[in-house]
């Protein structure tokens, strides 16, 4: 029987073996970012974006068309309930990326100018 203080190394355990195994479908891990971030950046807003498929709306059951016509028959009904939901999500998430780019620009501007006045006194770099 697995201890609870046992559990969580058990489990790291057991992702990291179904991922070497091709379980995840991620080839070879992540891809490293870019290092100017652009590629980051261009994720990020795509992600900010928030944009159901109503096509990918079904059942696997073996009687599910049943079920997929009763799941598109509530999506219909609730379309402008979702609308709202999807619309607050999606300026919270653009408005976020918008306060994320005026920190990492606000590092950029002081990393400049400690690298400047660096070099004014002649300091090597740490």
């Amino acid at each position: 029987m697995t201890q609870p203080e046992d559990a969580l190394e058990i489990a790291r355990a057991a992702v990291a073996a179904q991922r070497a195994a091709g379980a995840y479908g991620e080839p070879g891990g992540a891809p490293a970012p870019a290092r100017d971030g652009s590629d980051t950046r261009r994720k990020l807003l795509e992600w900010a974006f928030v944009e159901p498929e109503p096509d990918v709306l079904r059942s696997t059951r073996a009687y599910g068309a049943p079920i997929t016509a009763l799941k598109r028959l509530l999506l219909r009904a609730l379309a402008q309930y979702h609308g709202e939901l999807i619309a607050n999500q999606t300026r919270f998430n653009l408005t976020l990326l918008a306060h994320l780019d005026r920190l990492e620009e606000r590092i950029e501007t002081l990393e400049r100018a400690e690298r400047a006045e660096r070099a004014e006194r002649s300091e090597p770099p740490s």
